[in-house]
């Protein structure tokens, strides 16, 4: 089964990322500055399998955090402007 996230970010004040559900969007983790990185923290209760490498994921701005998020079986998507 294929995973939708949205990864909205903004590379000074960090974002949200969002998994699409057949409901809509679920905020799954927050996307914070943390030095000269951007990091990311899954939020309680969204832990996945298929989803653990994002926890702590860590990237210089927004186009490497989405390159990074990506897996065979994730797709991600980042809403531009």
């Amino acid at each position: 089964m294929e995973i939708i996230l949205r990864l909205q970010c903004d590379d000074l004040l960090g974002g949200r990322i969002e998994r699409e559900t057949p409901t809509g969007l679920v905020t799954i983790a927050r996307v914070a500055r943390e030095g000269d990185s951007l990091v990311v923290h899954v939020l309680d209760g969204q832990e996945v399998e298929s989803l653990k490498h994002l926890q702590g994921l860590k990237a210089e701005n927004c186009n490497e955090l989405q390159r990074l998020m990506g897996r065979t079986d994730v797709t991600v998507t980042m809403p531009t402007g």
